[in-house]
């Protein structure tokens, strides 16, 4: 019985004279970079994020924001934002404000959507890359806010007008992502393979175009579930700042809420949500873009995101509840 071939490399990430991708070596390289920073962020190597015996009575930096920012905004869109705002006072200009800054990259995210659609690779690889230009501009605008209002900490600002504005941005940014790779997609159809070779005799293997309606439905679920995820995100988010941000005047206090906070299983819950927010997710369809394997990525998403992003959501509220019962007495 003879069994169907598949070229192991089945999207193209290695040529046929052995040699990789400059694509795959770039992301490999942001990868590996990735994973060392976690290494030290997280307290693996190196010191914990603050030590129980000598903490002050506020929250142990990095703040909980930055821990469950997803890594191209911690490792590179944060800090570049930060040292590029220290190079240029960007704030001192009277014209530059953070809705300002939103709007500038609203027009980016559209710019960006409508390059991802072309049919050349050349031309979608740097749409991934002007949608890496919108985020930092997105992480650019909470530097402008913070450095004009003289606020140190990194945290969102829930209940403003600019955050419901940032927060409108960033969901025009997915429609007009969504939008362009469904453009992409319908005139580009990837192919599925019909047919059950394992049948004596084997019926052949056929590859068929995936259909418009199939395209159309699974760039809706990824939307759905990168807003789901946003909500989730925030929703976390506020829930372990508003716990670990909170002033204790007693040393064993305040050495308790350290102790919890760098606790393996806090450590673990907020790094999960880093590549479970809405920006984790739409990462990985960045990646996906550009080395050119966007619909097995977005198949993957639709097929399991749901499930892993409930199993994150649980373990968060558990953790949530147990954290706040631990520090309900504290003072």
């Amino acid at each position: 019985m003879e069994f169907p071939r598949f070229s192991v490399d089945a999207w193209g990430l290695i040529s046929r004279n052995g040699s990789v991708s400059p694509a795959v070596i770039i992301c490999l390289v942001l990868g590996l970079t990735f994973i060392t920073a976690d290494l030290y962020t997280y307290g693996i190597v190196g010191p914990l994020p603050c030590r129980p015996t000598n903490c002050s009575d506020t929250i142990p930096k990095p703040s909980v924001k930055l821990l469950m920012q997803d890594h191209m905004c911690h490792y590179v869109h944060h800090y570049g934002a930060e040292v590029f705002e220290d190079y240029t006072h960007l704030a001192d200009l009277p014209f530059v404000t953070p809705n300002f800054i939103t709007t500038l990259h609203m027009f980016v995210g559209a710019f960006g959507g409508y390059l991802v659609s072309s049919e050349h690779l050349k031309i979608r690889q740097v749409a991934a890359a002007v949608f890496q230009f919108r985020i930092f501009l997105d992480m650019m605008d909470g530097v402008v806010f913070r450095r004009q209002l003289h606020r140190s900490m990194y945290v969102n600002g829930w209940g403003t007008l600019g955050y419901y504005i940032d927060a409108g941005a960033d969901v025009l940014a997915s429609l007009f992502l969504v939008y362009g790779l469904i453009v992409f997609l319908c005139r580009h159809p990837p192919r599925r393979s019909e047919g059950l070779p394992l049948r004596n005799p084997p019926e052949p293997i056929t590859d068929v175009p995936v259909s418009r309606s199939t395209i159309q439905l699974t760039l809706l679920l990824c939307l759905i579930q990168g807003c789901l995820r946003g909500l989730f995100w925030d929703r976390y988010q506020f829930a372990f700042h508003s716990v670990f941000s909170k002033v204790l005047h007693h040393k064993s206090d305040a050495i308790l809420q350290a102790r919890i906070f760098n606790s393996p299983l806090t450590r673990v819950v907020l790094w999960c949500w880093k590549v479970s927010s809405a920006e984790g997710m739409l990462g990985f369809v960045y990646v996906s873009v550009f080395l050119d394997f966007a619909w097995p990525m977005l198949v993957v998403i639709r097929k399991y995101g749901f499930i892993q992003m409930a199993f994150v959501v649980v373990v968060s509220q558990l953790h949530s509840w147990q954290v706040t019962e631990l520090l309900a007495k504290a003072t």
